[in-house]
């Protein structure tokens, strides 16, 4: 049934508000939420500024799986990682994650790792429990990062682990059995990134509690690279991080991210 004119003129009256309050909506997002100088770059600077304070998330975002991974990685070798020339090709390549200052600083260090692998069979593991957005300015942040790391070592010869028979197993880091361990020991880091090109990326790494200057900064004398690695599985491999507590404890959560 069709209304009387009065009643259309009243729809097409609220019809011609609504299409303006839209219009104006369009206007205002175009005006407050742009850039350019045209229309046209207007337009197409919103395609990437869907959500206000989506930038702030992605880089939060990026920022802790960027450093649980480097924590990670940077914490763990075995000698199955090791190449035909005692080399620890897999291990080197955490510096894909650094920027090309720090990856340089990693670089002149990972030989004492790789040393302390090839000569004693030397394994490391580390397991990052919580990682927390310390501060982020522009192209720059600082995250924290809480783990443990678990060293482990091949038994002396003919102390092989109780009622065990090492064979060929003796220097596989997966056979706790034939290994000794230190236990799991808590690390707390300051990781240092910067965003370069778009990408953020490691620049410098400080283990708060070994009371060292940070990772950038050479703390093992040039002239011990000859001196051999120690056995001791008390003691962190040459070339790694120190990991202060000896005491395998749990450590502080200050922003889980599981």
């Amino acid at each position: 049934m069709i209304g009387s004119p009065a009643r259309r003129r009243a729809i097409l009256a609220v019809l011609v508000l609504v299409i303006a309050a839209c219009l104006g909506t369009i206007a205002l997002v175009v005006t407050t939420r742009s850039a350019g100088d045209g229309l046209g770059d207007r337009l197409s600077s919103l395609q990437d500024d869907d959500v206000p304070g989506a930038t702030d998330a992605k880089d939060r975002e990026q920022l802790l799986t960027l450093s649980r991974q480097f924590a990670t990685r940077f914490n763990t070798y075995d000698p199955s990682m090791l190449d035909d020339a005692g080399k620890l090709p897999e291990y080197a390549d955490v510096a894909d994650l650094m920027t090309p200052k720090f990856a340089e600083v990693f670089s002149d260090n990972i030989g004492y790792a790789e040393a302390t692998v090839a000569q004693t069979g030397a394994a490391s593991e580390g397991t990052v429990y919580a990682v927390g957005v310390d501060s982020v300015d522009g192209d720059s942040a600082e995250v924290l990062v809480a783990g443990t790391i678990e060293l482990s070592y091949p038994f002396p010869e003919g102390q092989q682990g109780e009622g065990d028979d090492a064979g060929d197993d003796a220097g596989d880091p997966a056979t706790d059995e034939d290994r000794i361990s230190s236990g799991a020991q808590r690390f707390r880091y300051q990781v240092s990134l910067v965003k370069i090109d778009g990408n953020w990326l490691v620049d410098d790494l400080d283990d708060i509690d070994d009371g060292l200057p940070p990772f950038s900064q050479p703390s093992i004398p040039e002239d011990s690279q000859g001196q051999p690695p120690s056995t001791d599985p008390a003691e962190s491999p040459s070339g790694a991080p120190t990991t202060g507590s000896t005491e395998p404890s749990q450590p502080e959560t200050e922003e889980g991210d599981q």
